[in-house]
């Protein structure tokens, strides 16, 4: 990896850091920045939860200072959103890459779409409802995660009723303690590159703090637009211009 890519993951992954906490879709940003210097699909979507678990020390820390975060909520929550991420990682770590890349794609629109069209109202969740919800939600952040705070969002202030900032503080540090089991089942297959995590991290960071400590405005017209632009490059990145066989 060279001094400009370098910069580029350090750049990228400060952006990604800060819509990530901020709302969610940074992975649109960094997602397609690691396939670029590591030329593997599967290898970026392992690679980028190195940054996205230091992005979230970050972020928790921040929100912490405000007394935001909802620890006994997110602790409940925790059990059966990690059994859901270990099986989105086994699945992950598993399918060709073809079908990763496919599956990348398709969550990038997801991303688009939700930066842009105002999602329908979600449901209350009440006891089996909840275990439901975040199980599903954290195969998914098992599997690719690309997008994951926008469902969290959903199920955390819409379906339980937080308000956004601390909706958003328990995400992160939900997310937090979920994405580190998980890289134990990338690494265990070969998929992670320290180096390239550690330089996306540092952006990751510095993002996520400076979110973490702004005032928080949910439908910020230029956060959608970002992140539907991003979007847009990454789907034809992943689809058009794939940069290996991995």
């Amino acid at each position: 990896m060279d001094a400009w890519q370098s910069v580029a993951l350090g750049a990228g992954g400060l952006a990604s850091g800060f819509l990530n906490t901020l709302a969610g879709g940074g992975s649109v940003i960094s997602l397609p920045l690691l396939e670029w210097v590591t030329g593997s699909a599967a290898v970026a979507n392992a690679t980028n939860r190195i940054a996205i678990l230091f992005q979230n020390v970050a972020a928790v820390a921040g929100f912490h200072t405000g007394r935001a975060v909802p620890f006994r909520l997110a602790l409940r929550l925790v059990p059966v959103a990690l059994l859901g991420a270990l099986l989105g990682a086994w699945l992950a770590v598993s399918i060709h890459t073809k079908s990763l890349r496919l599956a990348l794609s398709l969550a990038v629109v997801f991303v688009a779409v939700s930066a842009v069209v105002r999602p329908p109202r979600t449901p209350p969740l009440r006891g089996f409802s909840t275990h439901v919800a975040f199980l599903l939600v954290g195969f998914y952040i098992g599997f690719l995660q690309v997008g994951v705070g926008f469902l969290l969002l959903a199920c955390l202030a819409g379906g339980l009723g937080l308000d956004l900032v601390r909706a958003n503080a328990a995400k992160v540090f939900l997310v937090l303690l979920v994405t580190g089991p998980t890289l134990v089942i990338f690494g265990m297959k070969g998929q992670l590159r320290l180096y390239e995590g550690c330089i996306l991290s540092l952006g990751n960071m510095l993002g996520a703090w400076l979110a973490s400590r702004l005032a928080i405005e949910r439908g910020s017209a230029w956060v959608r637009v970002v992140v539907f632009a991003a979007a847009l490059v990454a789907i034809v990145k992943l689809l058009l211009f794939p940069s290996g066989p991995g």
